[in-house]
């Protein structure tokens, strides 16, 4: 009779041995390629807050140079606030360790201020708002924003010819309701009736959105530092050509209370609520840090020579 082949056992257990070799060398392989990019992921993490927070530190840092900067400004000139002095002047951007730091100071009393629409007992100041209607129109935009930002902060439920209160904003998706305050950030304007973001694009550089001034009224605007539209928005009899005038003269001279602009002289102007100083600046700080970019809002509020931070944000007014 013919044997029977005996099966080798040991080259099949052979076979299984570099099988179970080779899954576990594939599994090991796995785990360290998912190691070394989890660690990579936790290397650029690290170094990602490391550089953030370098960059807010270089951020606050220039911060506070400006406002020695503004405080310095404050002893040599008393009383007058204008563009030629050294806050104003734009510096190229400095080098920092592993990047670049760029700042400027704006004075922000160049500008309208959307919270003197409503008094501190939030009634809406007619003349104010008439001012805001003539920006507007400088501007080439709607007038009745004016109404519907006066209606944004004034208590109550009735709404202005032309602006708006809750029964319109509670009709929209998402529906919302009006603060009844003051605005605390210019970027509130694009929840108010009428401000497309295109719309708010052009007109956010002229609006500032200030507490009161530190005699506890409504602020004032600077003539020496206040655009074209700005100074246009002072009297209905301030044209672009008297607004042009007022700025070609500001490169000569600053202007104060002994010394108003001739533009207005000449015309017999004496529009209300400006002023020839200035007590609010906004600080923008660009800060980059290797692949880290802060930007840093800061407001900061001069009284005398002492200036300190009312407010700070990031990458949003």
């Amino acid at each position: 009779m013919p044997r029977t082949a005996v099966p080798d056992v040991s080259a099949r257990q052979r076979g299984v041995a570099l099988i179970t070799a080779l899954v576990v060398l594939a599994i090991a392989a796995g785990m360290s390629a998912a190691m070394i990019w989890q660690t990579g992921l936790d290397e650029r993490r690290t170094a990602t807050l490391v550089q953030g927070d370098q960059a807010m530190e270089y951020a606050l840092g220039a911060e506070a140079w400006a406002g020695q900067i503004l405080s310095r400004a404050a002893r040599k000139n008393q009383g007058v606030t204008a563009l030629s002095q050294d806050w104003a002047q734009q510096l190229p951007p400095l080098p920092v360790d592993g990047g670049q730091i760029q700042g400027r100071i704006e004075d922000l009393q160049g500008r309208f201020n959307v919270n003197n629409l409503v008094n501190a007992q939030g009634v809406i100041q007619a003349p104010v708002v008439e001012q805001f209607r003539r920006l507007l129109q400088a501007l080439e935009l709607d007038p009745a924003i004016a109404d519907a930002a006066a209606d944004w902060m004034s208590p109550g439920t009735g709404a202005s010819q032309g602006g708006a209160k809750d029964d319109y904003y509670s009709r929209l998706q998402p529906a919302y309701l009006t603060s009844g305050v003051p605005m605390s950030s210019i970027s509130e304007m694009l929840l108010v009736k009428g401000v497309t973001p295109q719309v708010y694009a052009r007109l956010a550089p002229y609006l500032s959105a200030l507490p009161p001034s530190l005699g506890g009224g409504a602020t004032t605007v600077n003539v020496n530092t206040a655009s074209g539209p700005v100074l246009e928005s002072l009297d209905p009899h301030i044209t672009p050509d008297v607004a042009s005038q007022v700025i070609g003269e500001r490169g000569s001279v600053v202007f104060n209370t002994g010394n108003p602009p001739q533009a207005f002289t000449a015309g017999n102007l004496a529009p209300k609520g400006i002023g020839y100083d200035s007590q609010y600046f906004l600080v923008t700080v660009d800060a980059e840090i290797g692949t880290t970019h802060v930007t840093l809002y800061s407001l900061l509020l001069r009284n005398g020579v002492n200036v300190t931070t009312v407010r700070r944000t990031l990458g949003t007014l």
